[in-house]
């Protein structure tokens, strides 16, 4: 079976690199993107020998499509591959609107094609025997049943950035609601949403509650809020338990009201688990007949369940029930989404400020002479980020990672290498010169006059979170102080001890605390004292409280390409970030963003 890709994102990369794993029968043929660069690199990353942004040669090169693009894109691109024959395996949700379901499996039926939900945990071994389990009488009848599923994202990523169509909800809403339909039956009364904002009003974190009558469901989803991420099924008799993650399924335990009384058991879950789905969607499109008798209205069959064998709502109901839910879910939310992106975008904010991370490092080497004498140049720049380390021999350097193999090529530890070792090594710089790892002395010398002149500031980052430098601090302030500039610095660390250490010498000295998100540079500013917080740019998902709102958010990307490594530049304006609280920003690229001398 010829199968082509509509998408060329993270989940697309998945199916293409392991769902195929022990499958002989199908193979990537194709792959689409409207953006035909954007195919021509997917296809050559996972050597798919076609690619193409025409959805007509599409058809031409495949059987059937896994769809695996943005969330609303997904019912256009089925609509049209199954008016044209073509078998679908959609990505979760498959389609928004009750109404768009219901009419993509009737044109699947119509053509005598399978479109299919690709939920992967429906079609894993341990879920179809928890399933089974909780059908079985062992606990009763069935009353109650609540699932979780939870993920920590970067606010910068896709589940975030758009106004209706992202959020936790229906990133994840899929799978919670799916055992939920499968257990008590697809005719639910009422659903009620409770959300947590993120600051652009996307829904961090969602709960939703079911009443079915005399019985009830509640499932939760976190993209910003982490949550235990387990399956329990509430019974009469006892209850069935699915620790985090139970979309894996790998464990399930039926306990009863004797806590000594307790059944465990464990199945296998090979690989991403994407192989489970396309396994079933082969064999659903090798039955097509069978496949089209269950999903048809008429049928006696139609109340046994494709995944378990069990009588049970289709999945075709359950995919038409998730879309139901995804279409509320929307109407409840798109307008609080609207009314916190209007009150937010509508403020007169001011672009963040500009900081040289390791200097103007995309034109030249990291951390080096040159990287920070081009960034102090810059008109406008507000200050130059750099890493401080010990040598072996308590020489303050300037170099970033705790290893030197990515910068210079040589694969040893800075603490463990003298200072005269360290001048040694060659990074590669323009025009075939080489540069050297600098120490924080021949830095502040260079640096002096432009923060005396042009005041500029200087964040010295204290490396100790990985390797404990004792005494750093003590010595880095000491130089600092011998060179006057004390009132031009920035001291930060991802260490608190470190923080503590520099005020302690300094009761007045600047300080900012890092780490990967705003909540976690709160608590250790809290706990320091900091007078800032520097968190990664993606790690911007609530607003501050109250009582630090005037505080300087300081935002480092780390997703932008130093000099000469290859990757490519994912965000081009960084300034939006200014829309979701960063008052300043460490990038790579601080010329894209200020005018030179």
């Amino acid at each position: 079976m010829r199968i082509g890709i509509i998408g060329t994102g993270r989940i697309a990369s998945r199916f293409a690199d392991t769902a195929f794993a022990g499958i002989e029968s199908a193979y990537v043929s194709c792959v689409y993107n409207p953006k035909a660069a954007s195919a021509e690199k997917f296809a050559i990353q996972h050597r798919i020998e076609n690619y193409t942004d025409s959805l007509e040669e599409l058809t031409m090169l495949t059987d059937a499509v896994y769809i695996a693009s943005l969330h609303e894109t997904h019912y256009e691109y089925a609509k049209y591959m199954l008016n044209n024959k073509k078998h679908v395996l959609c990505e979760k949700p498959a389609v928004l609107k009750k109404a768009q379901a219901e009419e993509l499996y009737s044109l699947a039926k119509e053509n005598n094609v399978v479109f299919m939900e690709a939920v992967k945990t429906a079609y894993c071994p341990g879920f179809h025997a928890m399933m089974a389990a909780a059908k079985s009488g062992k606990i009763g009848r069935i009353i109650d049943v609540e699932a979780a599923f939870s993920r920590l994202t970067p606010v910068n990523t896709r589940e975030y950035m758009a106004q209706d169509y992202n959020g936790s909800f229906l990133e994840f809403g899929s799978y919670v609601c799916m055992p939920v339909f499968e257990l008590l039956g697809c005719d639910y009364d009422d659903v009620r949403f409770h959300s947590m904002r993120a600051v652009n009003g996307v829904d961090a974190y969602t709960k939703a509650v079911f009443s079915f009558g005399g019985k009830s469901a509640e499932v939760k989803t976190g993209l910003g809020v982490k949550t235990e991420g387990q399956l329990l099924i509430s019974g009469t008799n006892g209850y069935i338990l699915a620790k985090s993650p139970w979309w894996l399924t790998k464990e399930f335990e039926i306990r009863y009201e004797d806590p000594n009384k307790k059944e465990v058991y464990k199945y296998a879950y090979e690989g991403s688990g994407l192989q489970y789905e396309l396994k079933k969607f082969i064999n659903n499109v090798n039955n097509i007949k069978k496949i089209n008798r269950v999903n048809s209205s008429d049928s006696k069959c139609q109340k046994i369940s494709i995944w378990t064998g069990t009588e049970a709502c289709t999945n075709r109901e359950i995919s038409i029930a998730t879309a139901d839910v995804m279409e509320k879910f929307i109407e409840w939310n798109r307008p609080q989404v609207q009314e916190k992106q209007k009150e937010l975008f509508g403020k007169d904010i001011k672009k963040p400020r500009v900081w040289a991370y390791r200097g103007c490092c995309t034109l030249y080497p990291e951390n080096t002479l040159e990287s920070f004498k081009a960034a102090a140049k810059l008109k406008g720049i507000t200050g130059v980020e750099l890493d401080i380390q010990f040598s072996k021999d308590k020489k303050i350097v300037v170099f970033h990672d705790e290893n030197a193999s990515r910068v210079t090529g040589i694969d040893k530890n800075i603490k463990d290498c003298t200072l005269d070792e360290l001048k040694s090594f060659k990074i590669t710089s323009n025009g075939g010169r080489y540069a050297q790892i600098p120490t924080l002395t021949e830095v502040l010398g260079l640096l002096k006059p432009y923060c005396e002149n042009n005041g500029l500031l200087i964040n010295i980052e204290l490396k100790t979170s990985k390797v404990r430098y004792e005494g750093i601090e003590d010595e880095a302030y000491k130089l600092v102080k011998s060179y006057g500039m004390e009132k031009y610095i920035v001291w930060s660390s991802f260490l608190a001890d470190s923080v503590s250490c520099i005020k302690k010498i300094d009761k007045d000295a600047k300080t900012g605390v890092l780490a990967g998100s705003l909540e976690d540079c709160i608590a250790m500013a809290q706990k320091t004292g900091a007078e800032a917080l520097h968190p990664y740019i993606g790690g911007l998902v609530f607003e501050l409280p109250e009582h630090m709102k005037d505080m300087p958010v300081r935002a480092w990307n780390g997703e932008e390409p130093f000099f000469k490594d290859g990757r490519p530049l994912k965000e081009p304006d960084l300034n939006k970030y200014r829309f979701y609280g960063a008052t300043d920003i460490f990038t790579n690229m601080p010329e894209r963003y200020l005018d030179e001398q």
